[in-house]
């Protein structure tokens, strides 16, 4: 089997209509992990978002709404470690780029569609320097994805549009798209922490060697080849991993914790 498939980080399905609504959630997710930090376990943590003691929302039935969403996005993958990661990128504060970096990283990863839509559509448009993005172009990426998965063809136009529009909210406010009527792409900040984080989630995957430097992953953050050997080169610096680079030859060694988790 596919260790990448198996292992329920990366969303590798069909494209959902989960983005509908709800948006990047940023100050959410601050509050959320914010009691994740003081001590609750996850069941505890949930009935207080659900009872309105963490989060802002009126109504219960828009609490349970975006704790499905960031339940789905950030805890549900059941990885220790990367929870652990986003408490010490809360720890800087809710607008730090570290926090914002991990949260999109994973908004991203958890969703087929986002995580086509920055690493083909964004991409190919940073790359030919076309830096404007419309709604129209993500629906078009719908259209031309209805044909081989058929469950798009179901969704109305009034469900597409509308998440076309949250998918592209979000992204603004995590800092890829910029605009609030034109959108135009920027460059995402990605620091040292959330960069180690991302490497952390393809060892984990079973990727290695020059397969890192290739990964489309790291398109989410519009980093080429060479960004990202000069991203591994300031880690292997730092001590956190081992990385050389001579031609077509990559070596790479990052710790064996990361292999078993």
């Amino acid at each position: 089997m596919n260790k990448r498939i198996s292992n329920a980080i990366r969303d590798t399905g069909a494209y959902s209509s989960r983005y509908t609504s709800k948006g990047a959630l940023l100050v959410e997710a601050n509050l959320i992990i914010n009691s994740l930090s003081s001590g609750l376990t996850m069941d505890q943590l949930r009935k207080r978002v659900l009872e309105g003691y963490i989060i802002r929302q009126r109504t219960r039935a828009s609490r349970e709404r975006v704790w499905d969403s960031l339940n789905y996005r950030l805890f549900t993958h059941h990885k220790g470690w990367i929870i652990e990661s986003l408490k010490e990128a809360n720890a800087n504060g809710p607008h730090s780029p570290e926090f914002v970096s991990m949260v999109y990283l994973f908004y991203a990863l958890r969703d087929r569609l986002t995580y086509d839509i920055v690493t083909d559509l964004i991409w190919s448009r940073w790359q030919d320097n076309q830096l404007e993005l419309h709604r129209e172009d993500i629906l078009s990426l719908l259209d031309e994805a209805s044909t081989a998965q058929p469950q798009v063809r179901r969704w109305s136009e009034s469900s597409r549009v509308k998440l076309a529009s949250s998918i592209l909210a979000a992204l603004r406010d995590f800092g890829i798209l910029e605009g609030v009527r034109k959108k135009r792409i920027v460059r995402p900040i990605l620091p040292l922490f959330t960069a180690e984080q991302l490497l952390h989630v393809l060892t984990s995957e079973g990727v290695y060697g020059r397969e890192v430097i290739e990964d489309s992953a790291w398109r989410l953050f519009l980093c080429s080849e060479q960004d990202v050997a000069d991203i591994l080169a300031r880690l292997s610096q730092l001590g956190k991993i081992h990385f050389e680079r001579v031609g077509n030859t990559v070596i790479l060694e990052t710790p064996e914790s990361w292999k078993e988790e």
